[in-house]
């Protein structure tokens, strides 16, 4: 089942008016069919098709009692397809090359599936094969057309998945024939030429702050060092007493606890001009039942938290539907790194340090427990679901007396393209196809982030870390 790749020669080609330009449903694709290579002939027909389809392909492998035993099962839609004829009679190419026959064509994309028969076939007549509703087929119209997409995960020699959404434009020239079995001429095919096209994914608008749906992670970290205390803030050794102390976390050595707190993007749109939002912010723990140290309460100021790295992965996980029963769910459902990125501050740099959330409204938040319960409420009200972590919720605006946090993916420049992930002063390059989310008959993409920060506090680190899904919606242009 191999994509269709160009073919052409000079006794056929393709051309299109605006060369490998992506195209939406909705609009037409022009340009001419070629024929430079000699011929004559009293009677020729040249056609142009359309066809688009999306497939997949699972190979796996089982235990038998003799060993193993390799498997592979397919699964192909057909999304559409139009065939026209564009020229019909004689034509007479000199061999000299002096002339090249051009055959003109223009062809409208629909919006959606044309044949509803032949997507029930591809699922055949059953919604469990299908991740979009087959029933009633009056409906499977109404689909988008899904864009050019494709994948392979693992191998096909052991378990591996290829899946993709391809559109093809082929063109056919045909030759009278006659043969000497029969008086009757008839047609014959003499050449062809394949050129795929390419659909882009839907346009979205540029997404408004409140449409990154920030995911809100919270989690309770401490350090306990005698180097919270400002006369050893800059000791470089402790002594060996200290260090025992400290080894054995005797209630002698000064202790700061603080709530780590994390916005990271629900959504990501692909080649956004701002940046995708990551805000950090660190809440001291001052009550009495918080563990932070009387001796550290008592400081003017709390100490100070510096993120020291960042470190960010994009899991692609891609399932797809075979229609075939016998298939078990973790061949037909594979999680792969699709990117991995991660950011040091220099030796030397104190890291990015987050700001110091006033010590009045510490206390008070330290004093009750509802808190998080506010932030749930609001959230719960909007709507706007939930996200991973421990005393996880969804989060978009900030309600009153919430800690001022830094925003490390502006500061950074973080900003998600479909091949590379810019950031101040560089690029990582993705290994693949950075694609939109989307869901069609029979593949389903999606994805995850999952992020790692180590944290400094007075020469102590800590690290944390969460995944949750994101969703990346296409580009605006």
């Amino acid at each position: 089942m191999p994509l269709a790749v160009i073919e052409a020669s000079p006794d056929l080609a393709i051309e299109l008016d605006v060369p490998n330009r992506e195209y939406n449903p909705g609009e037409t694709i022009t340009g001419r069919v070629l024929r430079r290579s000699h011929v004559v002939s009293p009677e020729a027909l040249v056609s142009i098709k359309f066809y688009g389809r999306t497939k997949v392909r699972v190979d796996y492998t089982t235990n038998t009692g003799n060993g193993s035993q390799h498997h592979t099962v397919r699964t192909r839609f057909d999304l559409l397809s139009v065939n026209n004829t564009i020229f019909k009679g004689p034509i007479h190419i000199p061999p000299d090359g002096s002339r090249t026959e051009s055959w003109p064509f223009s062809l409208s994309l629909p919006m959606g599936p044309v044949n509803p028969q032949a997507i029930r076939e591809g699922a055949k007549k059953k919604q469990k094969y299908s991740f979009l509703p087959i029933d009633p087929p009056e409906q499977i119209t109404s689909h988008p057309l899904p864009f050019t997409f494709y994948t392979k995960v693992g191998s096909f020699w052991a378990n591996g998945i290829e899946a993709y959404v391809e559109y093809v434009l082929q063109a056919e020239f045909f030759e009278q024939h006659t043969s000497r079995f029969s008086s009757s001429p008839s047609a014959k095919k003499t050449a062809s030429a394949v050129l795929p096209v390419a659909l882009r994914p839907p346009p979205i608008p540029p997404l408004l702050p409140h449409e990154w749906r920030l995911n809100r992670w919270q989690k309770r970290q401490g350090v306990r060092t005698q180097r919270l205390i400002p006369a050893f803030a800059e000791s470089e050794e402790l002594s060996f007493k200290q260090k025992t102390l400290k080894l054995f976390h005797s209630s002698k050595v000064p202790k700061y606890s603080f709530d780590v707190l994390v916005l990271s993007p629900g959504v990501i749109q692909l080649g956004s001009v701002d940046p995708v939002p990551f805000r950090v912010a660190a809440v001291p723990k001052l009550g009495a039942a918080d563990e932070t140290s009387e001796e550290v309460r008592e400081l003017e100021r709390s100490p100070m938290v510096n993120v020291v790295s960042l470190k960010m992965v994009v899991k692609a996980r891609t399932e797809v539907k075979v229609g075939s029963s016998w298939v078990a769910d973790r061949f037909t459902d594979r999680t792969d790194t699709f990117f991995e990125w991660s950011w040091t501050w220099r030796e030397g740099e104190e890291g990015m340090a987050l700001p110091v959330w006033d010590r009045g409204l510490a206390a008070a938040a330290g004093a009750t427990a509802g808190f998080g319960d506010e932030k749930k409420k609001m959230t719960e009200k909007e709507g706007l679901g939930s996200g991973g972590g421990e005393m996880s919720s969804a989060a978009v605006g900030s309600p009153e007396g919430e800690p001022p946090a830094r925003d490390i993916g502006v500061e950074l420049g973080l900003r998600f393209n479909p091949m590379e992930l810019a950031y101040r002063g560089g690029s990582a390059k993705m290994s693949a196809i950075l694609y939109p989310d989307f869901t069609t008959y029979n593949i389903r993409r999606t994805h995850e982030l999952k992020w790692e920060m180590v944290l400094s506090v007075a020469k102590e680190t800590v690290k944390v870390s969460n995944g949750h899904l994101v969703r990346f919606v296409a580009p605006w242009t």
